[in-house]
Parts: structure tokens; sequence; C-alpha cells
């Protein structure tokens, strides 16, 4: 018996990709299509690699990665991208599309002749990139047909998904390496934000790229830093008290992008429940929804209809949202790549943005029970052999397409050990022997659990480090890192007083929490909602004196000073009266400095590039515009460009066409269709 995917031919070796073996023809259509002046880090190497041969690129979320697969296929056109998730491919696509580029996706989303039409036209070079799911190569059709044709360049997007030592594991990943020999090897990138150098070599070995071999493939690895991320842990214990904070978070931050992660699904739609019942327009998402409900949350997310995702990591990679604001994980992931990885969802645009964690030592218990849960043992492993061997189909040994669904984890590393045996096909989702005895290699899955609980150890130090947060992440992909970033939590000094060590009056603070039980009551909520037991203490602690320095306390934003500031000031300003003796307040440093930090991701954002003010008419006009257009074409208004060019557009105030060409993110294509449209705006705001 032979599957028969094991019978489709080996290509011939792909024809040499003629990329320019200079920079100029890419920086030419960096400004003329994308309008960009000049390449940011680690894109000029990238390019300059690839006209050698082969790449592997480690490069962080937001510096521009699919720039260095899209300017190639704009030279040599037929390039294939390997992207993990469907809604990632549509948002990359709407992109490229609204700069003028030609470039399509295949998924199962798409009717069968829509399919086949986008197959036929990348085949025949009219459309120069094609972006497709792993799975997809499972159709022998499929693959024969790109290799007959050609393929000039491979891109492998989240390439640490083909690793078993990387974050995400995913088995589809693992038949990339087939795949390109089927292909006739063309050259081939690979691209992943995170990668330490054991997952960044075996990326290399499982898609046969011949890193540090005269001749072959290049590495180029540039820094995991994030400036404009702000890194903070918050030690809080149990699921109630994290809702709350959440929650509070949330309310002081109203309209902005954000993204809640939780571990499980329960958690995810009960989080998303308690936001919306405190006015929070949240959306739940996870992999038990159905198909179509999640691309509708995704889809709202994007286009900024619904500005709070609550999700599982089932929504890691699926998410090329440039203007996320804020990201907060419920409960600590197993190890830092995850970490970094979905906190680096926030910020893409370069624009300043926060990743909070809320910790408590406990969450390495639940991590340690996953680790138990994803690893196998041999009598599993057996087990599962034999029952596929029974449901396999008996003429081409392939296996029901949802076998791994009840527990994908676990799945991947049952496939792993399957294959590291010879009993799977290396491509297809097919058994290649009906022998339910057949040895069983698990080495990789004893090796993989060790690997698994180093990780996690790491994950908790970071967790709780008094040290520099960015430091420990720049040190843990292999980067020097300075002593202090003054962007994180421990440098801000945010927890050097936590309030809980301070000396207060305490019939002050009593009286506090009796207005605070009364407002409570008359507004019919629970007393934990008003304000928390810490807030009570820094208020007693600092006894602010007007709103302004209400709005420096703990837990006290903007929404609570209206609600009940005058409240709180008038019993502060009697306590006073009545205490003419009493020592002035501290100075509250480390709060204020804290407090800063946080009100400036507050504003979106309005640092990188030209220093517009968030209220300035012009740039409100132009927002207001984009929004408008972005919802005609049915496209979120980042796929038009960014704020940041917006904000160029408000210091340039260009007033011709060819001036618009001289602004930042606006190339050709998009002042064709758009310029005019942006003259009127600009004209109307003036007259």
């Amino acid at each position: 018996m032979q599957p028969s995917l094991l019978a489709v031919p080996v290509a011939a070796p792909a024809p040499r990709a003629e990329l320019p073996s200079d920079l100029e023809p890419y920086r030419k259509r960096l400004r003329e299509t994308f309008g960009y002046p000049e390449f940011r880090d680690g894109q000029s190497r990238v390019l300059e690699g690839l006209s050698r041969g082969d790449v592997v690129a480690v490069m962080p979320t937001g510096s521009g990665k699919s720039l260095c697969y899209v300017l190639p296929a704009l030279e040599v056109g037929r390039t294939i991208v390997v992207s993990p998730l469907i809604a990632l491919m549509q948002d990359q696509v709407e992109g490229l599309q609204a700069a003028g580029v030609s470039a399509t996706f295949i998924n199962s989303n798409i009717a069968r002749e829509e399919q086949n039409r986008r197959y036929r036209e990348f085949l025949a070079g009219r459309i120069a990139l094609l972006y497709v799911a792993p799975e997809r190569f499972a159709n022998a059709s499929f693959t024969t047909g790109l290799a007959k044709a050609g393929v000039k360049l491979l891109a492998v997007d989240e390439a640490h998904c083909i690793s078993e030592w990387g974050h995400n594991f995913r088995p589809d990943y693992l038949q990339l390496g087939t795949v390109r020999t089927r292909l006739g090897n063309p050259r081939t990138l690979a691209l992943t934000a995170t990668a330490n150098p054991q997952v960044r070599r075996d990326i290399a070995q499982r898609l046969g790229l011949d890193v540090g071999v005269p001749g072959g493939a290049s590495e180029v690895i540039t820094t995991v830093d994030r400036p404009n991320l702000t890194y903070a842990v918050e030690r809080i214990d149990g699921v109630p008290e994290r809702r709350r904070w959440i929650i509070d978070y949330a309310r002081d931050r109203p309209g902005l992008a954000g993204l809640v992660y939780a571990r499980t699904r329960r958690g995810v739609e009960e989080m998303a429940e308690a936001l919306r019942s405190a006015g929070v327009h949240a959306e739940a998402y996870h992999a038990g929804l159905p198909a179509a409900e999640r691309s509708r949350v995704q889809r709202a997310f994007t286009i900024g209809s619904a500005p709070v995702i609550v999700a599982t990591n089932a929504f890691g990679m699926g998410i090329d949202k440039p203007d996320v604001r804020y990201v907060l994980h419920m409960n600590m992931p197993g190890r830092l790549e995850a970490y970094y990885q979905e906190a680096g969802r926030a910020g893409r645009d370069g624009d300043p943005s926060e990743c909070t964690l809320l910790y408590a030592r406990a969450d390495r218990r639940f991590q340690q029970q996953f680790i138990d849960a994803a690893h196998p043992d041999e009598a599993a492993l057996r087990s599962t052999w034999q029952h596929w061997t029974r449901i396999a189909d008996r003429d081409t040994g392939r296996l029901p397409f949802n076998v791994g669904d009840a527990d994908p984890d676990q799945f991947a590393m049952i496939v792993a050990a399957l294959r590291d045996s010879g009993l799977l096909d290396p491509v297809a989702l097919a058994v290649t022997s009906f022998d339910p005895n057949a040895p069983i290699d698990a080495t990789s899955v004893l090796h993989h659990r060790a690997y698994a609980e180093a990780r996690l150890r790491e994950m908790a130090e970071y967790a709780e480090t008094t040290g520099c947060r960015r430091a420990a992440i720049l040190r843990y992909f292999g980067e020097e890192a300075p002593e202090a970033c003054g962007n994180c939590d421990n440098c801000l000094g945010r927890h050097a007083d936590s309030g809980e060590g301070d000396t207060f009056p305490e019939d002050l603070y009593d009286d506090l929490i009796a207005i605070r039980e009364r407002i409570a009551m008359r507004s019919d909520r629970d007393p934990f909602r008003v304000f928390e037991n810490r807030t009570a203490r820094e208020l007693a602690t600092y006894r602010p004196r007007d709103a302004a320095a209400l709005l420096e306390i703990w837990g006290i934003g903007e929404t609570r000073v209206r609600w009940f500031g005058s409240e709180l000031l008038a019993a502060i300003e009697a306590w006073e009266r009545e205490h003419p003796e009493a020592a002035p307040p501290p100075v509250p440093v480390a709060v204020q400095t804290a407090r800063q930090s946080s009100s400036s991701s507050r504003n979106a954002g309005f640092e990188a590039g030209a220093d517009v003010r968030p209220d300035d008419p012009l740039f409100m006009a132009l927002r207001a515009w984009r929004s408008e257009r972005a919802r005609a074409e049915g496209v979120p208004a980042y796929a038009l460009f960014s704020d940041r060019t917006l904000r160029e557009l408000v210091a340039q105030h260009p007033t011709s066409l060819g001036a618009l060409l001289r602004v930042w993110g606006l190339g050709e294509s998009r002042v064709t269709r758009f310029g005019r449209e942006i003259l009127d705006v600009i004209r109307g705001v003036e007259a």
C-alpha cells in the first residue's frame, strides 16, 4: 500500500530567480509604490541575501517583514507566501491591493470556481503574489501545477511553526521541506518574529536550507526590541480580582483597540461578558466558535467596530491590525516566545502601547498541567497509533481531516513522533503502514517535554523579576541588554510604592470606604466596582486637592473623577480642616511617573513621525474621511494608510499631487486613487 501523495514527482530544479543584485530597483519601488523613503533595519540585509540565495530572517513584529518578499515578487513574479491563518491572509492582501500590488489568496472560504480562477491567474503570471495555508499543499494537483509553472520565490511566514521547539508548532508546517523539494527548491525566505538559535536551526534543517555552509543560505537576525511597548506585570491572585482590574483598565481607555488573552474558552466568554456588562464593547474569540462567527469577530476588530477582543491564543497569529494600543494577559503563557509574540500584537504602527501580564505563582502550576497533557507517554502514543491504523482509509492511508481537533497540542506531538518513526507521510495526514505494532520512536516527545519545562521556568522568571523586563526579553533571545530601559513597570518604579507600606490616616481611610459604600448602594454596584482598597489607601496617603491630582491616584480614571470625584475631594478637604496639625502628604513620584507613561499611550500614540495634536482640525477631518472611505470599500482604515501618514499630511500641508508624493506612506498608487480627495479635505478645512 502506498498513499497517493507519495507518487507525486519531484520537480526539476526551479529556474534561478533573477533577483536584483543591488537595492536600487527595490528602493525605487519602495518609494513609488509604498511611499516609504528608506528601508527599515533588516529589510535591506534580507533583500541583499536573497540576491545570493536562501534566507532565514528573524525580525520583530511591526518591522516590515512582508516587504522582504513583496518587493522581490514585484520584480520576478510568481511568489508563493505560506501564511498560517485565513484572516491574516485577507488583511495582508487588502493592504497590498490598496497600494496597487497584484496579490491574492486561496482558502476554503472562497467558492471552488473562484479558487480555480485565482490559481490560473497566478500560474499565468498575471498575479505576482499568492497567499496559501500550508494545508493547501496536501492537494497533489495544486503542488504539481505550481512546479510546472515554476515558482520564483517561496516565502514561509511565521516560520517558527515548522519547528517542534517553536512556541506555536503546527504539524501542517512539517510538510514544507518536502513541498519545497517538489517545487524544485525555489529561492526560499523563512520569516519569523520569534526564534532563538535552536528554533532557527530547526527551521533551516526542516526546510532543507544550508545555513552556515559556503554558498548556502544566510541568516538575518535583527533586534527583537520594540521600544514603543511598555511591559508590565501586575501581581493579582484571584480570577474575580483579575476581571475587575481588566474592566477598570479597559474603561479607562474608551475606544482604544485592545486585546485580552485568557487561558480557556470559558474564561474568554466570561471575561467578554463581564466587559460588556461594564459598558465596554468587547467580543469573544476562540476555536470553539463557528468559523463564520470567528470571521465576523475578527473582521469587526480589524475595521474598528469592535474595539476590544477577548481571545484564547487561537487569535495569536490571526491579527495584522497595526493600531492595537494594549494587550492584556489574564493568565501567564507557558513560554516567553508565546508571550512576546502575543504581546507584540500591540503597537505595530510604532506608536506607544502597553503590554501587561496579570500573574500569580499558581499560574506556573496550571502551565505545568498543560505541558503534562500535551506530551503523551509511550502507552498513549501506541494507543493512538493503533486507533489510527483502524480508522485510516484502506486505499490511501488518509486519516479523517478532523482527527486532531480534540487536543491540538497533543496531536502536534503525536504527529511529530509518528513522522520521525516513518509511520506518517511527510506531506499528507496519511499512515504509511497498517501494522498496529510498528516500532514508535518517542525520543522527540521526551526531549520536547524537557524543553517546554525549561521555557516555563524562564517565563516565570520574567514575571517575577524586579529588574528590567525588556532586558529579560532581549537576553532570552540572545541579545545584549542595558540594565534599565526606562519604559517597563520596574524601570518606571510602578511597584516601588504600591501603597501597601504607606502610613495613612486610618480615620480618613474609613471615611473614604464609607463613601464607597454609599456610592455602591445608590448605583446598585458591588463596592469593589466603585474603587478598590488600594485606591482608598492611596487617596488617604496622598490627599489630592483637585481633579488633576485625583488622576494621579491608582485606580482613579477620568470616568471616576466625573462620577464621584467631588465627593472624594470634599471628604479629604473636610478631614484636613479637622486636622490642621497633620503633616503634608508625600509627593507620589512613582505613581505620577507611571500615570504619565500610561496617559501617553492613551492618546493613541502621537509620537512617531510628525508631532500633531490629536484634536487638530485637519487631522480629525482626514481621519474621518479615511474612515468613511474605508467603510465604502469594505476594508480596514489602516489598509488605506496609517495614522502616521495622516500626521505627515497635517505637518506638510501638501497642495498638489506632486507634493502628496513626498508624504511618508503615500506612493503613486495611493496618490492616484485618493490624492484629489485628500487635497479636497485639506482645502475644505482651510476654507
